[in-house]
């Protein structure tokens, strides 16, 4: 059967983190970091294997970065301060948290397509 939990070594400690409370997965460098509203747990797993293993959940945004679809609230443009162009990028609004993720030029037709189709 599919895996409702995801598994944290933190200090001599397996911690199991179930799957319906990550908002988020980021890749950081050769871990990937699960967000819940609690807290971030590192995982030592690829983003690319947990995308393909929970596609009905997440969705990718970025290259580095899959959002639980049901944590999107709705998307927000900012204007990027890299760059004199002032570039405008668009961010995904999460639910609980006030932290928000970048969408990929990239990725913004499917995110954009996914969003008027109303999250399904």
């Amino acid at each position: 059967g599919a895996r409702t939990h995801l598994s944290c070594r933190e200090r001599g400690r397996l911690l199991l983190i179930p799957l319906a409370d990550i908002l988020y997965l980021r890749a950081d460098l050769k871990y990937v970091a699960a967000r819940t509203l609690a807290r971030e747990y590192l995982l030592d797993e690829s983003l690319t294997h947990l995308e393909t293993e929970f596609s009905a959940r997440f969705i990718r945004v970025h290259r580095s970065a899959l959002v639980a679809r049901d944590a999107i609230a709705g998307f927000e443009k900012s204007v990027s301060s890299v760059g004199s162009d002032g570039e405008t990028q668009w961010q995904v609004i999460l639910r609980g948290i006030a932290e928000r993720l970048p969408v990929s030029r990239r990725q913004w037709p499917l995110i954009k397509s996914y969003a008027r189709q109303g999250g399904n």
